[in-house]
């Protein structure tokens, strides 16, 4: 067994690392990735000098688009525009309530994620009649039976205070807010394909950084 392995199997409850990044583990118990995912948001991870080459690229208006499977905003915070970038895999800038729809920043549930608690949505209930938009549902739908590690008890089962958001009541929501990244499970973003199509033939130069394209 490696050392993550080890790791996942006896500090976050798991036999098999690749169950934290897996939707329906984290639909059945979310806790394991907030264990784990305080280690990862912004603020705990300072921009390298590369992520500030790329601003630097973005200020002399030499960059058309910055293209990343990292999910940490590294390239924002180095100084990136916002809308230079497209996230393959999703960003943990940005979180949605899964039951209702609400949208949250990561500054929003920072308190949370740096207890290693789980967010829990604490929007009105009144509010969120137009709140759940299509794409929330779809997306929490007709998703195909997922090979995982199955787990003893459910998220629900569990009375453990202290690595839940309790500041919910019974007027809010109470939803699991879901970091915007794109698990195992879940289908890509559609805006990479087709900032790909947009860009393809408006690119001077193509540079490849920080990959073995492996992957």
């Amino acid at each position: 067994m490696s050392a993550d392995e080890e790791f996942a199997s006896i500090e976050l409850g798991l036999s098999n690392p690749e169950d934290l990044f897996d939707i329906e583990t984290f639909r059945d118990d979310p806790r394991p990735f907030f264990r784990f995912a305080r280690n990862l948001y912004p603020g705990k991870i300072e921009p390298s000098p590369s992520h500030k080459f790329l601003a630097w690229l973005d200020e002399k208006k030499m960059l058309l688009r910055l293209y990343t499977q990292n999910v940490d905003g590294l390239e924002e915070l180095a100084g990136v525009n916002k809308n230079k970038v497209v996230y393959a895999h999703g960003s943990l800038l940005n979180a949605t309530c899964m039951k209702c729809g609400a949208k949250y920043t990561a500054q929003d549930i920072a308190s949370d994620v740096k207890e290693g608690r789980v967010p829990m949505c604490t929007r009105s209930k009144e509010r969120k009649t137009k709140i759940a938009t299509k794409n929330t549902a779809a997306n929490l739908q007709d998703k195909p039976v997922h090979t995982r590690t199955l787990r003893k008890r459910s998220f629900q089962q569990y009375s453990e205070v202290d690595e839940i958001n309790t500041t919910a009541n019974k007027s809010s929501c109470g939803g699991v807010v879901k970091p915007n990244i794109t698990f195992f499970g879940e289908k890509l973003a559609g805006d990479v394909g087709l900032c790909l199509q947009r860009d393809y033939a408006k690119a001077d130069a193509l540079i490849i950084m920080g990959t073995s394209l492996s992957v």
